[in-house]
């Protein structure tokens, strides 16, 4: 075997001794990069999103190849050392000149990814245009709007502005419309109701938004289930509105129509009030409820702590001289029925962290078992 191989190196020529080690080493990449790239060929046809580290491989390919490359090329040693510390500062510089962009992208992105407050699929407004995550990466996230475009925002932004997030458990859909004083607001708020109940809206609720010059904005709300179809529940709404206002004869002065008419001096802008059979029902903390479901909850919790600690407080005090000790069974009663309240409010904030979370774990499950009813969002008693 020894005789063998003394016969090839005698026969082979004299560059194979020096070039092979560097094809060598540039085979055994080359091949594993083409085993890599069959990996994520594989992947691709699963479904699997590569995109990042694909790029990332590709990368490590091309600066390991660069290195080993200087590293076996037959050459003098201190070219060598030359070209690997001309390598390395040219890396390093790089790095110092990308530091401050890309590893605040970095960092912004690992506190997107604790705080979660969103994920793909999840509708998000930033800078007044609203999307729906596509993709969350390491140093951006990509959202898709309204036009189908793909609109790629860094994490340090998104970290530095607010940005809204439509929770997955539910949102409001509202529409606003301005029309005029001649019109009895009833009137409206009949119709506008009407339009958010042939909309499939739930909890539906009519607000008077402004007081202008020359006409009253009024906003139409409802509560939305499927937060995926927000857009066209939008439309839908938007709709419905305009269907309930022509059927009921009411004039759309949105956003300003001038209107001459003749009309006697001493006639007055004041509707016709008409007699109702039954008194305006009581909408107080209805819109807040909806609205505002979650910080209901989180101020009431906090509202009970802070009424707990002032009965232990007084539980505890040492009696003045001269003042009337506090009834200690009902202080010990008082604080039950308290403690009995913030464990209820307690389930209920639990209740609204599991809401969005649950649409998502939902669409995990099996399509062949039937879908659960959704909770309406908790009332808190004022």
């Amino acid at each position: 075997m020894d005789d063998a191989l003394d016969a090839v190196v005698s026969v082979a020529p004299n560059w194979l001794g020096q070039w092979g080690p560097f094809a060598v080493v540039m085979g055994l990449l080359f091949a594993t990069w083409l085993f890599t790239r069959k990996v994520f060929a594989v992947q691709k046809s699963h479904g699997a999103d590569t995109r990042y580290r694909e790029q990332g491989t590709r990368l490590a390919f091309r600066l390991s190849g660069l290195l080993l490359a200087i590293s076996t090329i037959p050459m003098n040693g201190e070219l060598r050392g030359q070209l690997l510390s001309l390598v390395g500062l040219l890396m390093s510089a790089a790095i110092a000149l990308s530091s401050t962009s890309v590893m605040g992208n970095l960092m912004a992105g690992f506190m997107l990814r604790t705080v979660n407050s969103f994920r793909a699929g999840d509708y998000i407004e930033f800078r007044g245009e609203l999307g729906r995550v596509s993709q969350r990466g390491l140093l951006h996230v990509e959202f898709q709007n309204e036009t189908s475009e793909l609109v790629t925002v860094p994490n340090l932004l998104l970290v530095q502005e607010p940005y809204n997030v439509v929770r997955a458990s539910g949102t409001v859909v509202s529409a606003e419309v301005s029309l005029g004083y001649d019109v009895d607001r009833r009137d409206i708020e009949t119709a506008l109701l009407s339009a958010i109940e042939a909309a499939e809206l739930e909890n539906g609720f009519v607000q008077i938004r402004n007081l202008g010059d020359f006409s009253v904005n009024y906003r139409a709300s409802g509560w939305l289930k499927e937060a995926a179809l927000l857009v066209s529940a939008r439309s839908r709404l938007r709709g419905k509105i305009l269907d309930a206002l022509h059927d009921a004869g009411i004039e759309i002065v949105s956003p300003n129509f001038m209107n001459q008419r003749p009309l006697p001096a001493d006639l007055k802008f004041i509707p016709k009030r008409k007699v109702t059979r039954q008194p305006d029902e009581d909408r107080s903390g209805h819109a807040e409820e909806i609205l505002f479901s979650k910080a209901e909850v989180a101020s009431a919790v906090e509202q009970l702590q802070g009424k707990i600690k002032k009965l232990k407080d007084q539980l505890n005090a040492e009696p003045v001289e001269g003042e009337e000790a506090p009834d200690r069974d009902e202080l010990k009663t008082a604080l039950g029925l308290l403690t009995e309240e913030l464990e209820q409010a307690r389930e209920l904030a639990k209740a609204e962290v599991a809401r969005d979370k649950g649409n998502h774990e939902e669409e995990d499950e099996s399509t062949d078992e039937p879908a659960q009813a959704e909770e309406q969002p908790p009332k808190l008693k004022t």
